[in-house]
C-alpha cells in the first residue's frame, strides 16, 4: 500500500462528461432535524467500456475526477494519494486529481463538468450551494460528501521583518493566494485591524509565487490557507527564514464571531525550520463536495473506501486522516449527497 500512494495516476482516460440522474442531496447528519429520506440515485449504467461518475458504469470503466489544489499542496497531495486508495477497491475506477488554486476553482470545474469531485472550504461550499458571495446568483448544483481537515491561515514574513502583525501591514506589498483568501479573508483580516485594501498593495496569485515574492523582496507579506505542512511554505522556511505571524486571542474572537466559519487553530512549534513556538490563527474545515449527478453508488464507495483507509492515510499526508468519520457531517452547511448519506447511516453517525 505505502508504495506509491502519493504518486498521481498519470495517463488514466479522461474522457466523458457530467450526465444528468436522479440523484439529489435531501440528507440531514444526526440531530439535523426532521430530514427528508434519501433519494435513490438512478444507475444508468452506460452500454461502452468506459463511463462517467454520474452513470455508475456497471462493470466497465468510471471515470472519476477531482479538484484539488496547486501542485504539492495537502489537498492535492491527499486527493492523490485517497485516489490510490480507492482504485485498489475498485480496480474499475479511474481517478484523476486535477491541479487548481483551491476551493473556488474546484466549484467552478464542478459547475462546467471539468471534475465530479471537489476540496472546497466549508464557506465556499455553502456560498455555492446557496448562490450567494462569489457564486450571486449562479447557485451550483453540488452537496457534501464529505468533511475533513482544518485548512489555516499561513500569514509569513521574512525572518528580520518589522511586521509582527497584520495592525502593522499599513502600506506594505502583500502576496495573497487568489480565491477566498484574496477576495474575503484578507479583508475580513484587515478590517479588524482597522485596515482597508486601499492602505496595501495586494498582488494575488498562487501559492508558489508567494512564497518567491517573499524571497525576492517584492513582497513584505505572504498569505495562503492551507493544512499544514505546506510544501512551498517549508521550502521558503529552509531556505529563507520566515516568521509566521499569530492573531491575538481578542481578534481571533472577533472575527470568528462575525464569521462562524472560521474558528480557532494552532500550527504547532517546529511544524516549519526555525519556528519553534505554536502560532495561533484562525482555520476553517476542508471538505469533499461533489455535483449532485454522481451516481450513489460510486459516491458511496468513495466516502467508504475513505473511512477504511484510515491507517493508509496517515502516509498519504499529516493530515491526511482527517478525512473520518468523526469530522465526515460535522458543521455540514449543505445537504448531504445520498451515498455518502447510505454509508453514515450504516456506521451510525446518521439517522
Amino acid at each position: 500500500m505505502k508504495k506509491n500512494v502519493l504518486t498521481r495516476m498519470a495517463g488514466l482516460a479522461m474522457a466523458g462528461i457530467l450526465m444528468a440522474s436522479a440523484a439529489g442531496c435531501s440528507n440531514k447528519p444526526v440531530g439535523g432535524g426532521n430530514a427528508p429520506a434519501a433519494t435513490t440515485a438512478a444507475n444508468s449504467g452506460g452500454g461502452g467500456a468506459e463511463t462517467t461518475a454520474a452513470s455508475g458504469g456497471g462493470s466497465g470503466k468510471v471515470t472519476i475526477r477531482i479538484g484539488g489544489g496547486p501542485s504539492s499542496s495537502a489537498n492535492y497531495t491527499t486527493f492523490a494519494g485517497i485516489g490510490n486508495l480507492i482504485t485498489q477497491d475498485h480496480p474499475n475506477y479511474l481517478i484523476n486529481t486535477e491541479i487548481s488554486t483551491g476551493s473556488q476553482e474546484n466549484i467552478r470545474m464542478i459547475q462546467s463538468g471539468t471534475v465530479q469531485f471537489g476540496v472546497a472550504m466549508t464557506d465556499v461550499e455553502e456560498a455555492a450551494a446557496k448562490g450567494t458571495r462569489e457564486f450571486e446568483g449562479s447557485p451550483v448544483e453540488i452537496c457534501h460528501v464529505m468533511g475533513g481537515y482544518t485548512t489555516m491561515l499561513h500569514m509569513f514574513v521574512p525572518e528580520d521583518s518589522d511586521v509582527n502583525s497584520i495592525a502593522d501591514l499599513k502600506g506594505k506589498k502583500l502576496a495573497v493566494s487568489k480565491g477566498a483568501m484574496a477576495q474575503y479573508y484578507m479583508p475580513i483580516l484587515l478590517e479588524a485591524y482597522g485596515l482597508t485594501k486601499d492602505d496595501v498593495q495586494i498582488t494575488e496569485t498562487a501559492l508558489q509565487d508567494i512564497c518567491d515574492a517573499v524571497n525576492d523582496g517584492n513582497a513584505d507579506f505572504g498569505v495562503h490557507i492551507t493544512p499544514y505542512t505546506s510544501s512551498p511554505i517549508a521550502d521558503l522556511a529552509a531556505t529563507k527564514g520566515i516568521r509566521l505571524l499569530s492573531i491575538d486571542e481578542d481578534h481571533i474572537k472577533q472575527i470568528s464571531e462575525a464569521n462562524p466559519f472560521f474558528y480557532k487553530s494552532v500550527i504547532p512549534g517546529g511544524t516549519y525550520t526555525g519556528i519553534d513556538e505554536d502560532t495561533v490563527v484562525l482555520g476553517t474545515r476542508n471538505n469533499l463536495v461533489c455535483a449532485k449527478s454522481v451516481d450513489e453508488e460510486v459516491v458511496y464507495n468513495v466516502v467508504k473506501s475513505i473511512i477504511e483507509h484510515q491507517e493508509d492515510l496517515k502516509d498519504v499526508h499529516p493530515q491526511a486522516h482527517h478525512f473520518n468519520k468523526e469530522n465526515a457531517v460535522e458543521g455540514a452547511l449543505i445537504d448531504i449527497h445520498p451515498g455518502a448519506a447510505k454509508y453514515y447511516k450504516e456506521i451510525g453517525i446518521m439517522q
